[in-house]
């Protein structure tokens, strides 16, 4: 009896595990906290590079497309892994060092 007990037992702790364990599917409402769009200006060869860089703090993989004030189109398309960072170079030439940076992701 203690033997079916000790089994039953350990069956309900493992499946409690795997339940507490499976996080939930983000729901599209909450796409918008799963990521962080930014813009930088990296400086070399007597111009600035505008990169913009999506953190995706998700652990789903999003699919995305970024843009900037200085170039809105065409718009840059990059696929970012969960729990990782991407890096999109949108001009690799210009004068100026500031800009603003714009992104969208989906699942």
């Amino acid at each position: 009896m203690k033997g079916i007990m000790k089994a039953v037992l350990t069956s309900l702790c493992a499946a409690l595990f795997l339940l507490c364990a499976a996080r939930p599917a983000v729901a599209d409402g909450d796409m918008k906290n799963c990521y962080s769009i930014a813009g930088e200006a990296r400086y070399g060869a007597l111009a600035y590079k505008h990169i913009v860089i999506v953190t995706n703090r998700c652990d789903i993989t999003l699919q995305c497309e970024v843009w900037t004030d200085v170039d809105p189109s065409p718009r840059q398309s990059v696929t970012v892994e969960p729990q990782s960072t991407a890096e999109v170079l949108v001009r690799a030439v210009s004068p100026a060092r500031s800009f603003k940076a714009f992104g969208e992701c989906k699942k």
